[in-house]
C-alpha cells in the first residue's frame, strides 16, 4: 500500500514515471517509516539511506542529496534542474539561496515551490532546492532568488 503511495507521489512530483522506475529498481531495498502519531508516511529509505522526507503541508518528497542522485538518474537533462555557475558553488555548500544572476540554464517547466536539483555545468549534483520562481522567470530575471537550498 505504502509503495503505491510513494510511487504516485514521485510520479506526480517529478513526472516521467520516476516513481514507477524507482519502485521497479529498488523495491526490495525500500523502507518506509510511518508516523506513530498520524499513521502517515514520514520518511523513505533506500538501502537504509534516507531518500527523502514527506513534507506534511504539500505531501511532496523533500529529497536528501542521496535522493537527488537517485531521482537525477531517471530524469533527462535539464528536467527539474537549475544549472549554476562555478562562482555560486560555494554558496550552495553553505546552504545559501541561489540568485538568478548565477543561473546558467534552467528547466523552463519548473514552477514555484517545486523541489529542484541544483547542478553545475557538468550536471554534478550540488544540492537540493525549492524553486522560488518559475523556470521562465528564473531565465528572464537578473535579480532575485531563484531557489532556496533545502539539502546539500
Amino acid at each position: 500500500m505504502e509503495l503505491s503511495i510513494i510511487k504516485s507521489i514521485l510520479n506526480y512530483q517529478f513526472g516521467n514515471k520516476v516513481g514507477d522506475k524507482i519502485i521497479e529498481k529498488y523495491s526490495n531495498v525500500i523502507k518506509i517509516e510511518i508516523s506513530k502519531n498520524t499513521g502517515r508516511i514520514r520518511r523513505i529509505y533506500i538501502n537504509n539511506i534516507l531518500l527523502g522526507t514527506i513534507e506534511p503541508t504539500t505531501g511532496f518528497v523533500i529529497l536528501t542529496k542521496f535522493g537527488g542522485e537517485i531521482i537525477k538518474e531517471f530524469l533527462e537533462y535539464p528536467k527539474y534542474r537549475i544549472v549554476i555557475s562555478d562562482e555560486a558553488k560555494e554558496f550552495v555548500k553553505k546552504g545559501k539561496s541561489i540568485f538568478n544572476k548565477f543561473v546558467i540554464d534552467v528547466d523552463l517547466n519548473i514552477l514555484p515551490r517545486d523541489i529542484v536539483l541544483i547542478v553545475d555545468k557538468e550536471d554534478n549534483l550540488l544540492g537540493i532546492g525549492e524553486a522560488v520562481l518559475s523556470g521562465l522567470e528564473i531565465k528572464q530575471f537578473n535579480n532575485g532568488i531563484a531557489a532556496k537550498i533545502k539539502n546539500v
